[in-house]
């Protein structure tokens, strides 16, 4: 219908709003706006599913949708932060202009309000810039008097001294984005700040002037022939051999809490 963008949108502020009104009611007001109550209930249906999979199977198998998901909590997995994440079909943000996954934040506790909340839009600036602006983004509102509260209250506040970063490390290529994440998890467990890169640089020098630029001690440039050996190539930028060449050491996966001293190494040979 030619005004199937307008009840999208509809839909969307109505949808949003069930967990304050419940879903009779919601059903109502879609109704309203010309959705069938056959429709109306199987949206209902659809955004009680629990899991991806489930969704999956209630609308008919798989989608670039669900695939992107399912794509989002694998690379969540590498990462290391999978226990963050819930799947909730209800989530809607009721906006019609995000293109992909939405998601909100709230403490564990459950306790406050949401933190913040945004999702992947790819067409938005189009409708300022014109035709030429089709730039994919994402973004986000953030609620700083909620975070403020929540950092207060666990004893989180940080003290904001000094600049640049530990580590900034850097995938050769998008299919080892995975791999990057995850170690970048793991430098931040033993203690180190890290900047990881979203998007490998198309020159791999343009990578270390990245993080020249951003002030970080040290690079990791995550590279296949590297990971299929079980290492990974540390170069560090600010600490130079009797040569005057940036030392570089290559460190194992599953010991990169070692690199101080291998470093301390290279420097003494």
């Amino acid at each position: 219908p030619k005004d199937g963008g307008d009840i999208f949108a509809k839909a969307c502020v109505i949808i949003d709003k069930l967990d304050k009104i419940g879903g009779p009611a919601v059903t109502q007001d879609l109704n309203g706006i010309g959705v069938s109550a056959e429709s109306a209930a199987d949206i209902l249906k659809a955004l009680e599913a629990p899991t991806v999979e489930a969704l999956a199977e209630h609308i008919g198998g798989e989608s670039e949708a669900i695939n992107e998901v399912k794509r989002l909590f694998v690379l969540a997995k590498d990462y290391g932060i999978d226990d963050y994440l819930i799947f909730d079909a209800s989530v809607v943000r009721g906006l019609a202009y995000y293109t992909g996954v939405v998601w909100e934040a709230f403490d564990r506790r459950g306790e406050l309000r949401a933190i913040m909340g945004g999702g992947r839009y790819d067409r938005l600036l189009e409708l300022y810039g014109g035709e030429k602006c089709q730039i994919p983004c994402v973004g986000f509102g953030f609620g700083d008097c909620v975070i403020m509260e929540l950092l207060k209250e666990c004893g989180k506040l940080p003290e904001f001294q000094g600049s640049g970063v530990d580590y900034v490390v850097c995938a050769f290529s998008p299919d080892l984005y995975g791999a990057a994440a995850n170690i970048s998890s793991k430098l931040r467990a033993c203690g180190w700040s890290v900047d990881l890169m979203p998007t490998p640089k198309k020159k791999v020098a343009s990578s270390f002037k990245h993080a020249d630029q951003a002030g970080a001690r040290r690079m990791v440039f995550v590279a296949p022939d590297e990971i299929e050996k079980g290492v990974v190539r540390i170069k560090d930028l600010r600490t130079k051999d009797k040569n005057g060449e940036a030392i570089q050491v290559d460190c194992p996966l599953d010991e990169l809490h070692t690199i101080d001293d291998l470093v301390a190494n290279a420097i003494a040979n």
